[in-house]
């Protein structure tokens, strides 16, 4: 994450998991990358701040498309407000980012998805909390492809 190596900078690497395992990442080489200590160390202790919500991330976060990664955070807290940065965490998990999450969240709306949008000042500074209000079932096929379809049918 830092750029240092060990041949250059004399640091010891350590194996980090890009997804935790506590959030459903694997063992897999596709998971695992070299972190320096450092480095390892800051990114445990800035996830941790996410771990109470563990088991809804998990929910989220393995499926491919990151419409569905979005969707199904937000399902799996129902009627609560999710912050936006547990979304955006989930919608560009480690090896899988997503520039322009809030536009994926915003074609959800073109699926009808009816998501409300709050800012409310936490811990000194405006965060945007989202909460789901209502969802149909996803579309069979690619969920991108039908959301491209349903745009062309609106004339976006």
């Amino acid at each position: 994450m830092c750029g240092r190596t060990p041949a250059d900078d004399g640091v010891k690497l350590q194996v980090d998991h890009k997804i935790p395992k506590d959030w459903g990442g694997s063992d897999d080489p596709e998971n695992l990358q070299p972190l320096c200590e450092e480095c390892n160390r800051g990114k445990k202790a800035d996830f941790a701040t996410y771990d109470e919500h563990a088991d809804k991330i998990r929910k989220a976060i393995g499926h491919e498309s990151v419409h569905m990664r979005i969707g199904e955070l937000l399902k799996a807290f129902g009627d609560q407000p999710v912050r936006g940065d547990l979304l955006q965490l989930v919608a560009s998990p480690p090896g899988r980012y997503q520039e322009d999450w809030q536009k994926r969240l915003r074609e959800l709306r073109v699926l009808g998805w009816v998501i409300e949008t709050t800012r409310k000042r936490e811990a000194g500074r405006v965060r945007a909390f989202y909460r789901l209000k209502s969802a149909p079932p996803w579309p069979k096929g690619v969920v991108r492809s039908e959301i491209r379809l349903r745009e062309r049918e609106r004339g976006y």
